[in-house]
């Protein structure tokens, strides 16, 4: 398989003391993807999309918002799998990981907080 779901850009500088970053999540394929995000570190991190739907080819604004403290090597994680019905709750389809799939994957952002 290619890029399925890339963010652009493709990192997160955020400084340790806090702050957010803006990102496009892109679509790059000719099927709906359904995503969640998971953080290694949710006590410093968050974002405003968890769990979603990614239209064909679709763009959606991902913001990365950090808490101040001590910098590590974090990463997200945009877990993914196509989806036939664009309406359908995302939610659920991620209960047990990635659902499997003829399109399934996740995508892995390093996070990288400088101080």
């Amino acid at each position: 398989m290619g890029v399925e779901l890339s963010l652009d850009p493709p990192v997160c500088p955020i400084q340790a003391h806090g702050g957010t970053s803006k990102h496009k999540m892109i679509n790059h394929t000719d099927r709906h993807l359904a995503y969640k995000i998971k953080s290694s570190n949710n006590s410093h991190y968050s974002v405003n999309l968890i769990f979603g739907i990614l239209k064909v080819c679709e763009v959606k604004e991902l913001v990365i918002t950090r808490k101040a403290g001590k910098p590590q090597a974090d990463k997200l994680i945009i877990q993914y799998c196509q989806i036939n019905d664009e309406n359908a709750d995302p939610k659920p389809l991620f209960a047990n990981g990635v659902p499997p799939g003829e399109l399934s994957g996740e995508t892995t952002i390093k996070l990288s907080a400088a101080e």
